[in-house]
């Protein structure tokens, strides 16, 4: 029997925007980066105070020419950035600190359910 229209459940996948933060040291061409952290936005504004808290962290030890960069950013770049990722575009921000180079991203996604979840003791479905 065919289910109706009526009675199909509601889209499982919800939109994100999946935030990381990089590392790659230049010794070996910046090819072998080590993931450092990941989070989950649920928008564009929220993914951003993530990289301005994580850029923040970080600022001193930025090579001057970038650490100029990050202020200016940290003022006034940030409306570019969301402005893209509201638009459906990743966003990187990109500096070096000595011999690393330091690479803080998002973008949007699409987040599926876990496919089962935890019930609190004693409930049953």
């Amino acid at each position: 029997m065919r289910r109706s229209l009526m009675n199909r459940p509601a889209s499982v996948v919800r939109q994100g925007w999946w935030c990381e933060f990089a590392a790659y040291p230049m010794s070996d061409g910046g090819n072998g980066g080590a993931g450092l952290h990941a989070n989950a936005a649920d928008t564009p504004e929220q993914a951003l105070v993530w990289m301005r808290i994580a850029v923040r962290v970080l600022l001193s030890a930025f090579d001057p020419e970038d650490a100029e960069r990050a202020f200016r950013w940290l003022d006034h770049g940030q409306w570019e950035a969301v402005m893209r990722l509201r638009a459906g575009e990743p966003y990187a921000f990109v500096a070096s600190c000595g011999d690393t180079r330091v690479d803080w991203s998002a973008r949007p996604v699409l987040f599926l359910p876990l496919a089962c979840r935890v019930r609190p003791c004693g409930e049953f479905a």
